[in-house]
């Protein structure tokens, strides 16, 4: 017993010591404050309810709305994707709260509720009653949520490498101490797809908060958040929903991605040769998928 509490002591001080090193750390590496930050390329603000939404508003007809992975922005979304989307539809792409440019706050609980209620504030800011929704991987979990709460304001949605499952490159950062150590040594959150890609990436990166905000959302999915999923989220979607997977993903295998089509009634479309990124790895397959869906 007494070596039993030694070793737990032990390792709660090494954890305690990790923290503190890597909270320095973050300090080091996050210098820019987010009020002094201007619009990405293309990109505007828009004042909310909730706070500033920076975001991704082009093209022209019905209006489909885009929600990025875990820690990223909505430079992934112009890797192909809102380029050939627009030609069709009126495209929003909005970075979450704690990310890429949007507000970061004390105030706020990086999670699931905050970020649905960010997209229904930027729709009322922007006077748009009625959007597909669109999420790739966590933000796949937040379109089926959405839909769910607010099923007036959604009419179609595709996820994209969604599933009831952790992503690997998740599990250690959830580890107090050692997560705020490897986010401190991380530029970025999961790959580039380009060189504008991580130069975006990285410039939000620097932004004071990012990283807590990232640790906050990884910890709460694996607790309070991620519980909500196994309770009926996707069963209660009205809308009709498209799951897309790349035959690749390494994150959310295919056949993970695959199950919630029996809990959301929806379809199933694999795309070859892509990985968890399918947005990036194949954005005109994608899009193709899309308007394929949207048609019917």
């Amino acid at each position: 017993m007494r070596t039993i509490l030694w070793a737990t002591g032990t390792f709660g001080v090494v954890l305690a010591g990790l923290y503190i090193a890597g909270k320095r750390e973050i300090a080091r590496v996050e210098t820019v404050d987010v009020a002094s930050v201007t619009p990405g390329v293309g990109a505007r603000f828009a004042k909310t309810r909730s706070g500033r939404v920076h975001y991704l508003d082009v093209g022209e007809g019905p209006a489909v709305l885009l929600m990025h992975g875990s820690g990223r922005c909505i430079a992934d979304w112009q890797e192909g994707v809102t380029e050939r989307l627009s030609a069709r539809h009126r495209v929003i792409a909005f970075d979450f709260y704690g990310f890429g440019f949007s507000d970061r706050n004390p105030r706020f609980t990086y999670g699931y509720d905050l970020w649905i209620q960010q997209a229904i504030d930027l729709l009322d800011a922007l006077d748009i009653d009625s959007v597909t929704v669109v999420g790739h991987s966590v933000g796949g979990a937040l379109a089926c949520m959405l839909a769910a709460a607010h099923a007036e304001r959604v009419d179609h949605v595709v996820t994209i490498g969604t599933g009831m499952a952790i992503e690997p490159a998740q599990f250690l950062p959830a580890i107090p101490g050692l997560g705020e150590l490897m986010m401190a040594r991380a530029p970025i959150f999961g790959p580039a797809a380009s060189r504008a890609n991580r130069e975006a990436l990285e410039a939000a990166y620097r932004i004071k908060g990012t990283r807590g905000a990232l640790l906050t959302y990884i910890r709460r999915q694996m607790t309070v958040d991620g519980v909500r999923l196994l309770r009926g989220v996707f069963e209660e979607v009205k809308a009709p929903v498209l799951h897309v997977s790349g035959e690749n993903d390494r994150n959310i295998p295919p056949e993970t991605a695959r199950k919630l089509t029996k809990r959301t009634r929806g379809s199933f479309v694999l795309i070859p040769d892509a990985t968890h990124n399918v947005h990036t790895d194949a954005p005109v397959r994608l899009v193709e998928e899309i308007e394929r869906f949207l048609g019917t």
